[in-house]
């Protein structure tokens, strides 16, 4: 945990990923010395994940998949563990509110490297019911077979280090919206939402008790923003509305408002599912060029729109070298994305 008292997932992965692979051959003989088949550590654990994008998300739901765990795309009855990326989130109060068991990402990561369980305390981020289906615990490196029961009533107090970012509804997600007609997902407006939001959330941060290093404002600003997009993206692609989740967020994207309109119960302002997915994933992919391009300039020395005062939103995320992987980001020229927009008609 950060001396700052900062979220977990503010700090790099890159070691503990490195890590995992260097330990792999090692790991295999420590399974064949002692401990429960490697492939059966999480049997009985069925697990959701939350608040991660690619290629983390990918990275732990394969760690965890290879302990022998179940994978749930959503929380639902049988789900037994919640893998958090930080605290006081939507998913996070609901799976409390269940009496769900949630963790942070590193006890996942520190067991699959380990090649067995470690404690579970240190990563407890709410001690709900058993993380297991089946009464049958697997060995932890303290022991006992009944420590599960015994973690599982126990709160992690470094609680209150994570994140506190509140989250109520939305008054504009209430009020009236206009008709479709009137909406213009244009490149250039898109863009001008990338720039308000970032401005918006580092404000949000800077108000806070507890607040980033300035240097990394901007990339947790960036991170909880696209996290945003990518929950209302993942709630189209479980043949949800997005309603419910600008509803979870007190703030949340201009874009995922505007998405949202689209998307209301009356037939003159809804697109069909397929085609308001695709118009997200257009949106996300602009808002993260845009974000890009920012970093590569405030690299270069200039000076953007990051000190403009306002407020919005919550959450996310790394360092500011780490949160911007030119690797990942998907360039889009003016071409591109007028050609995207223009995919949609009606729309640009």
């Amino acid at each position: 945990m950060s001396k700052r008292s900062l979220p977990s997932w503010m700090g790099s992965s890159k070691d503990g990923e490195d890590d995992s692979g260097k330990k792999k051959h090692t790991g295999t003989s420590q399974k064949a010395q002692k401990g429960p088949d490697f492939s059966k550590l999480l049997d009985g654990v069925v697990f959701v994940l939350s608040g991660f994008v690619n290629p983390e998300r990918s990275t732990l739901r394969s760690q965890a998949l290879d302990m022998g765990a179940e994978y749930r795309p959503d929380w639902t009855s049988d789900c037994t563990l919640l893998v958090c990326a930080f605290a006081n989130t939507p998913k996070f109060r609901q799976v409390q509110a269940d009496n769900g068991t949630i963790i942070s990402k590193d006890w996942i990561s520190e067991s699959h490297m380990q090649r067995k369980l470690v404690d579970i305390e240190p990563y407890l981020m709410h001690a709900g019911k058993p993380w297991r289906k089946n009464k049958e615990t697997v060995e932890s490196d303290q022991g006992p077979a009944d420590l599960d029961q015994k973690e599982m009533r126990k709160e992690h107090k470094k609680q209150v280090q994570r994140s506190h970012i509140k989250s109520s509804v939305s008054a504009t997600t209430e009020a009236g919206h206009s008709d479709s007609g009137n909406i213009h997902f244009s490149p250039s407006k898109i863009k001008q939402w990338a720039m308000d939001d970032l401005t918006q959330t580092v404000s949000w941060l800077k108000s806070q008790e507890e607040k980033p290093e300035p240097s990394e404002l901007k990339a947790i600003a960036a991170e909880g923003v696209i996290t945003c997009l990518q929950d209302a993206i993942e709630s189209l692609e479980q043949g949800n509305d997005i309603k419910g989740v600008a509803e979870q967020w007190s703030f949340v994207p201009h874009v995922v408002n505007e998405l949202l309109k689209l998307d209301g119960s009356r037939k003159d302002a809804s697109l069909p599912k397929e085609q308001l997915l695709q118009l997200a994933i257009k949106c996300k992919k602009i808002y993260q060029a845009e974000f890009a391009r920012m970093d590569s300039d405030d690299k270069k020395g200039t000076k953007g729109q990051s000190s403009s005062p306002v407020t919005k939103h919550r959450r996310k995320t790394k360092s500011d070298d780490d949160c911007y992987d030119s690797d990942a980001t998907i360039e889009m020229t003016e071409e591109e994305i007028d050609l995207a927009c223009r995919q949609l008609p009606g729309l640009c």
